[in-house]
């Protein structure tokens, strides 16, 4: 089944057309939101703070150049640690038309909306006219995160994203697992199936290097929804994660903005840094940032390409995102019947004895192509485009 995508002028081709408009400082998060609703079919993300590192100039930077956006307008305020102008060029490198607007220079927020709302209007014209590219799987990167897990994770919903990673690999397609620090205790099985000896070292040190973190700080990703939910151990959440890379070879761990360099199944360590943007080093501090939880290894993923996310919940978790879809796959029954509106796909159905793990796995990959062809996800409809 062949997919229409969105061409880009770098090459890339993207499965949503999105006009990004991208504040830099909370200070013109209401300016950016305000011209937002002025105009359909704009979706707002942004950096909340006004202290940033290298990681969140690359976030901001990856995000517009992501290929389900089709132009950008950022939206800063004047005085901020964030270098706006650099966020500008270095998106604008991606090809696609990106501009440039400061509250103070334009005299406050509603001046700001005002001339905001006629740059995205011009830009979302151009969006519409961006022509059609026939794009195969083999074109298409889809992450896979886990949040809110319960016991049904790893047996049912964490399992069937296995099975379609092996469906999407075994085509050309790739495949990108995050949340390394939910992988604790299970790096020696994972690095047993890298590509290299190389690749398998860095696997292991990924993961160890998180559980040292862990240590440090007295904190693991297990928290009291987990407990509740049947889950006892950081190792028994773990193994449960570990299900939703299936059981393809691994080609290579990525850093935080770092798009696959081949197609298969990679890893994504969003707590170092892909490359050196020149001119960073001149506003970037030490300041400690990027807390948020799920929505947060969401959002890295998508930063490194993922067209799609699939996101496994046996707790519930309604959170999307601004720019790639967010197909919902929940491993409990229960938890799906009482929020269907929520839910895309009932991984469920394994546990109560309706569905094999492979008819999950096939039934995942029906919906990524529909989505990718156009099928708005449940958090698409409702407007969960969280950031």
């Amino acid at each position: 089944m062949e997919i229409l995508g969105y061409a880009r002028p770098d090459g890339r081709v993207g499965i949503r057309n999105h006009v990004a408009i991208i504040y830099t400082v909370q200070c013109a998060q209401l300016a950016a939101e305000k011209i937002a609703r002025a105009v359909k079919g704009t979706q707002v993300l942004g950096w909340p703070g006004c202290f940033v590192n290298e990681r969140s100039f690359q976030k901001l930077i990856s995000l517009g150049q992501h290929p389900n956006v089709a132009a950008v307008l950022v939206v800063g305020l004047g005085c901020e640690h964030m270098d706006y102008h650099l966020v500008r060029d270095e998106i604008a490198k991606s090809g696609k038309p990106t501009e440039l607007i400061l509250v103070q220079e334009e005299g406050g927020t509603l001046k700001t909306a005002e001339k905001g709302a006629r740059i995205a209007e011009r830009l979302s014209q151009y969006a519409s006219t961006v022509p059609r590219q026939e794009m195969s799987l083999s074109d298409l990167i889809v992450g896979a995160e886990c949040g809110g897990s319960d016991a049904t994770s790893g047996l049912a919903a964490n399992p069937s994203v296995g099975a379609f990673a092996d469906l999407l690999v075994g085509r050309g397609g790739t495949m990108i697992v995050e949340e390394p620090s939910e992988l604790l205790g299970c790096e020696e099985a994972l690095a047993e199936r890298a590509i290299s000896p190389e690749v398998g070292r860095e696997v292991i040190e990924t993961i160890r290097a998180c559980q040292a973190e862990g240590h440090q700080v007295g904190q693991f990703s297990i928290g009291p929804g987990n407990v509740e939910g049947g889950l006892t151990t950081i190792e028994e959440k773990s193994a449960g994660a570990l299900a939703k890379s299936g059981t393809s070879p691994l080609m290579g761990v990525l850093r935080a903005g770092e798009l696959p360099p081949g197609k298969g199944l990679y890893l994504l360590s969003a707590d170092r840094v892909a490359k050196k943007i020149p001119g960073v080093e001149k506003r970037a501090t030490n300041v400690p940032m990027d807390q948020g939880g799920d929505p947060k290894g969401v959002v890295w993923l998508i930063a490194s390409g993922a067209h799609i996310v699939l996101f496994t919940t046996g707790r519930g978790n309604p959170a999307g995102c601004a720019v790639s879809p967010v197909i919902k796959i929940c491993g409990n029954p229960l938890t799906y019947r009482r929020m269907e509106d929520n839910m895309d796909i009932n991984a469920g159905a394994i546990i109560e004895g309706e569905k094999t793990v492979a008819e999950v796995g096939r039934q995942i990959f029906d919906e990524v192509l529909a989505v990718a062809n156009g099928k708005l996800t449940k958090a698409e409809l409702l407007g969960h485009d969280e950031y």
